[in-house]
């Protein structure tokens, strides 16, 4: 019984890594797809709107490759801007007054 029960849960384990795998696999792909290297895409960010950067992610929007950076503007509110990891389009979030 324990045998069984040591099998299970080294099946368990296995099959709950490869979801990992995958999503691992995922950004690699991503990453080999983009042309703009992160550095930069946090750059033209701060340049559409003025702040701090305080997180930034390699991901897909609307089938492009984006760079998502978050940034704390001046009227110390949250803002996203994606930037396109091969063109280095800018799109700012749009949000409402009062978030």
């Amino acid at each position: 019984m324990k045998h069984l029960f040591l099998t299970a849960l080294f099946i368990a384990s296995l099959i709950g890594s490869s979801s990992a795998w995958a999503l691992f696999e995922t950004n690699k792909e991503l990453a080999h797809s983009a042309t703009v290297t992160m550095d930069k895409a946090v750059q033209m960010a701060l340049t559409a709107i003025p702040g701090k950067a305080v997180e930034a992610e390699l991901g897909k929007e609307e089938g492009r490759t984006v760079y998502k950076v978050e940034i704390i503007d001046t009227a110390d509110k949250s803002r996203k801007v994606y930037v396109d990891a091969q063109t280095m389009a800018v799109t700012i979030e749009k949000y409402t007054i009062g978030e």
